[in-house]
Parts: structure tokens; C-alpha cells; sequence
């Protein structure tokens, strides 16, 4: 009896740290843990300036970052369409989208999908409602300069001089409020009289 109660709390125990990794972060490789914040990007930290990419939409236009920088604020949010953590902050970056995208903010779904899964993506997005534009980066050359341990998700905020101002890892639940608390500061700095 004594080995039933074990194994069941033993049981249990694992269920539960399950449950909670898979609100954490999705690392760079499919299965991998969370990376360290600290480590996420040196050469786009925050404080530097933006960098300039083109990528393709899954509608098949061409975005430039550039074409944002120094009008909006902008909100580059790294994701992966395996990523339960990322599916579990998409409604709360929707809601997000919605009550700002007329106040100079402007956000971009980045998928980190290869190409065994870059097909995936259209569907993936419609199915999650994804109001926002959603950018392919199946080559990882976005990735490359923002998120290179593909950590995901990963949510990177711009501000209107174009510097990077907010690098957010992960998603728990609760999150969205920081989040957002540190877009509306962006905001406000931006609409100021200078």
C-alpha cells in the first residue's frame, strides 16, 4: 500500500512540474527548457537600435521593420506553432492588438517554423484568431538578429526612437500585464510633447 500512495504522489508530482514547464518558454530547440533572459540577445539588447529586416507575410507580401521604426511602437513577439506557451498568450496579444493598433503601435507575429513546418502557419494563425501581421521566418534570418536560441515565445518592444526598449522570455500566466504596462509606457513617452 505504502508503494501505491507513493508512486501516485510521485505521479502527481511530475503532472504538475509538466504542467508548469509548459508555461514557462519554449526553448530553441523543439523540447528544449527556457533560456536564460540575460542571454537572449547581445547584439539587440535592450537600449541598442533596431535592426532593419524584410520578411515575408503568410499573405505573401514583403514587410520592412524599417517601414515602422521611428513612426510606431513596435512589438516583435517570436513564437512557434509547437509552442503551447505561445498558443496560451496568443488571445491576451490579440487583446492586446485590438486596444492599441490605433494609438501608433503596431505588432508582428514572428513564426519560427523551418520548413518542415512553415506550411502550417496560414492554418495555424487563422485557427488562433491571430489579428495581428504574422511574418515568416522559416530561414531564421530574423531570428538570427533578434532571437538567436530561438526562445519562444519571445516578445521584443520597440520603442518610437527605434531603440529596443522591453526583451520579455516566455509566457505565465499574468504576464500579459507586464507586458502591456510596458507598451503603454512606450506609448505615453511617445505621444509627450518633446
Amino acid at each position: 500500500m505504502i508503494s501505491k500512495v507513493t508512486s501516485s504522489r510521485f505521479s502527481r508530482a511530475v503532472g504538475v512540474a509538466a504542467v508548469l514547464m509548459s508555461f514557462t518558454g519554449c526553448g530553441g530547440e523543439q523540447g528544449a527548457g527556457p533560456t536564460n533572459p540575460g542571454d537572449v540577445q547581445r547584439n539587440s539588447g535592450t537600449g541598442a537600435t533596431a535592426s532593419d529586416f524584410t520578411a515575408r507575410d503568410i499573405e505573401g507580401k514583403t514587410v520592412r521593420l524599417s517601414s515602422y521604426l521611428g513612426k510606431q511602437v513596435i512589438l516583435l513577439n517570436f513564437w512557434q506553432t509547437w509552442c503551447e506557451p505561445c498558443v496560451a498568450e496568443f488571445p491576451h496579444m490579440r487583446k492586446m492588438y485590438e486596444a492599441h493598433k490605433d494609438k501608433g503601435f503596431v505588432m508582428f507575429g514572428i513564426a519560427m517554423d523551418g520548413p518542415e513546418t512553415v506550411a502550417n502557419v496560414p492554418a495555424f494563425a487563422k485557427r488562433n484568431q491571430l489579428n495581428f501581421p504574422v511574418l515568416l521566418d522559416e530561414d531564421s534570418v530574423v531570428a538570427a538578429v533578434y532571437n538567436p536560441k530561438k526562445s519562444a515565445p519571445l516578445s521584443i518592444l520597440i520603442d518610437k526612437a527605434g531603440k529596443i526598449a522591453v526583451v520579455r522570455e516566455g509566457y505565465n500566466p499574468g504576464d500579459e500585464e507586464y507586458l502591456e504596462a510596458d507598451l503603454l509606457k512606450l506609448l505615453d513617452a511617445a505621444s509627450a510633447p518633446h
